[in-house]
């Protein structure tokens, strides 16, 4: 079962972490406070393991469909 990282902030700390995270075999889930539609690019890049949420979201356990 994978673990799931909860990130509030996407910006050079937390975008480095999240790819540290991803790499390691973590599931990541990202939030801003814009909206999850400005994460696109970042969960792109990080690939299958991670999605863009809001910040409410973001620190509660992922449903990954």
């Amino acid at each position: 079962m994978p673990t799931t990282l909860g990130l509030i902030g996407s910006g050079m700390i937390g975008g480095t972490l999240a790819r540290l995270a991803v790499t390691a075999g973590l599931d990541v889930v990202l939030a801003n406070s814009r909206a999850p539609h400005t994460l696109a690019g970042l969960v792109t890049e990080l690939g299958a393991h991670a999605r863009a949420a809001t910040p409410a979201e973001a620190p509660r356990p992922a449903t990954w469909s």
